[in-house]
């Protein structure tokens, strides 16, 4: 099922990735439907922007899915019918506001790096806890139990500490769309430059790693000797 699931979101992003880049790549002119024409011309140019069409409604349909899942795992008290609504709004109100800036491109391209500063910290923390701290062993069904009666207890306080010093280090060095994202190293320092991805995922994970240590790794449960044959 993973597999399955990953490759119907994977195959369409990068054809869609690499055809972009193809088409850009031979044509100077900025406009996608010109690019398209100019490139496949006639009736094939209809079909490409048919195909590159689906592209984005394909993965805006994963994106509400996955924001009201998201929503849901907190606890509200919504549908997710309801939530999809909400998560369709909030996307539809973002889109208006980049639309009419000076410079799409440039904004949307800030805003990718904003979500950076949150994203680079987590992942450097899960990274860190699964490969250096648990060694790849995670025993899932103590993921489902109650809190009081998981291994894993109920708030990794480390986990915590270890991603708000990340996201401050990664604050330092960013770039983002509006000035309160805009740290001092990189406005400063860096001439404008943004390494906040890589700044976050090594201090988070390198934080989570020194208090990590002294986390016991939840117990495993070992295959049994029917189970190994």
């Amino acid at each position: 099922m993973f597999w399955y699931s990953y490759a119907g979101m994977f195959v369409p992003t990068v054809w869609l990735a690499v055809l972009g880049a193809t088409v850009a790549s031979v044509t100077k002119d900025t406009d996608p439907a010109k690019m398209v024409s100019a490139v496949f011309g006639g009736v094939t140019s209809i079909l490409v922007l048919l195909m590159v069409l689906h592209g984005p409604i394909a993965t805006n349909i994963l994106n509400v899915y996955s924001a009201a899942l998201a929503a849901l795992s907190m606890g509200l008290r919504l549908s997710r019918t309801a939530m999809a609504l909400v998560a369709g709004v909030v996307g539809y109100v973002v889109t208006i506001y980049f639309v009419f800036q000076p410079s799409f491109a440039k904004a949307f391209d800030n805003w990718m790096i904003s979500l950076l500063l949150w994203m680079s910290p987590w992942a450097g923390i899960i990274l860190t806890d699964f490969f250096l701290v648990r060694h790849g062993r995670v025993d899932v069904p103590e993921l489902y139990r109650a809190p009081d009666e998981s291994a894993y207890g109920d708030i990794n306080w480390g986990a915590i500490v270890a991603f708000l010093v990340g996201l401050v280090a990664g604050w330092s060095v960013e770039d983002g769309l509006v000035p309160a994202l805009q740290g001092p190293i990189s406005t400063k320092l860096l001439s404008g430059a943004d390494l906040s991805w890589l700044v976050g995922i090594v201090v988070a994970g390198g934080v989570y790693l020194a208090l990590g240590r002294r986390v016991a790794p939840a117990p495993v449960p070992q295959p049994t000797g029917s189970a190994r044959r």
